[in-house]
């Protein structure tokens, strides 16, 4: 067997036969604790991701509406938001997502004491993996409350 499997086993035997066999069963729970876990988080759906806007074209479409979020990267999947009301999507740089697990938005300044004032436009999600997007807008907190207000026209209210 391989050093790194014998010297922890030869630990386990030594402490077990030292502290009582409560403690081998505090120990054996570790690794199943872990393979749960691991388990859970293969379990977990996959995110789509999408290299061009071509991709996402040729799977649904033209898009409903279009958000620039970056008027200098305007033709990039990576400035852009795509909504898809038909089929309940939305592209959020490159990324596949529900439309209706939008919940909230709103503009925020960035800067800290430090740096100047960059914006960031914050999306409130119902998904547990991504509970917030922060979508960095650039310097113009103008802009940052428009693109703000042009993706709370497809958030779903209750």
């Amino acid at each position: 067997m391989k050093r790194a499997v014998i010297l922890p086993a030869v630990a386990i035997v030594l402490l077990a036969l030292y502290a009582g066999p409560y403690l081998l069963l505090l120990l054996l729970a570790i690794p199943i604790g872990y393979f749960f876990i691991d388990r859970l988080e293969k379990a977990a759906p996959k995110r789509v991701t999408y290299a061009n806007i071509e991709e996402v074209e040729a799977k649904y479409g033209q898009a409903d509406d279009v958000v620039v979020l970056s008027p200098t990267r305007a033709n990039e999947l990576q400035a852009l938001m795509l909504f898809y009301k038909a089929q309940d999507k939305v592209i959020v740089c490159g990324e596949e997502m529900r439309l209706s697990d939008l919940e909230g938005v709103m503009s925020k300044n960035m800067a800290t004491p430090y740096t100047i004032d960059e914006y960031a436009v914050v999306i409130a999600t119902k998904d547990p993996q991504h509970p917030t997007i922060q979508l960095r807008v650039g310097y113009d907190g103008g802009l940052a409350g428009e693109i703000a207000a042009q993706i709370d026209q497809h958030v779903l209210r209750k």
